[in-house]
This record gives C-alpha cells, structure tokens and sequence, in this order.
C-alpha cells in the first residue's frame, strides 16, 4: 500500500454518500467493515459494523468472502480508500465506502452505536 491509496479513489470503487450508504448496509449479504482503529472505533460506530483495522486488512483478507459486498468506513474516507485499494488488488470486485467517513456520518445525523 502506498500514501497515493489514501487520497486516489481507486478505479472499481463506489463513494456513498451518508444517506447512500445507509441504504447500501442494509442490502443482503452486504458486509460492513470499520477500518480504524479499537480506540476509534469504541467511541462510535455504525450498528453492525465488524472492526478490521487497515493495518491489520491484508492478514484478514483470506477469510473474507470474495463475492460479498463490501462496503467500508474509516474516520475521513482516506484509510477506507486505502482498504479498498487492498481489496480490489486482491481480486474483490464488490466495494463502497462512505464518502468523508464517520464526520460525514455524524454531520448527515445518523445513529452512532457504542
């Protein structure tokens, strides 16, 4: 993973918005992954979020379904990029995230779980 993964959208990626992505989650077989870190993540997430560290992604890979929709949030939407960069090097092909992370999320007012 280089530095350009967190800041160029990778080409296969979709970018939701708040309101997009909520509906996106609640998609069958559609898979949530958080990927910052427990701190972050125990502050606030997005009910039935799975934490998958980005720096812990690339060892958790295998155990990911490659047909599943993923859909993946971070902070900012930088280390999500980057997670989804991950994935589509390694033959995923179902992949969104939430455009501007969990500060988009809380700005749009939608529910934080703890």
């Amino acid at each position: 993973m280089g530095i350009l993964d967190y800041f160029i959208t990778p080409r296969g990626l979709i970018e939701y918005d708040p309101d997009e992505f909520d509906n996106a989650r609640k998609v069958d077989g559609s898979v949530l992954i958080d990927v910052r870190t427990h701190t972050e993540y125990s502050h606030g997430h997005i009910e039935g979020s799975v934490l998958v560290p980005l720096n812990s992604l690339k060892e958790r890979l295998h155990s990911l379904e490659k047909d599943r929709i993923y859909l993946l949030v971070c902070a900012t939407g930088h280390r999500s990029r980057a997670a989804a960069a991950i994935m589509l090097r390694n033959d995923f092909n179902k992949i969104a995230h939430l455009k501007g992370g969990m500060a988009a999320w809380r700005k749009n007012g939608n529910k934080i779980s703890k």
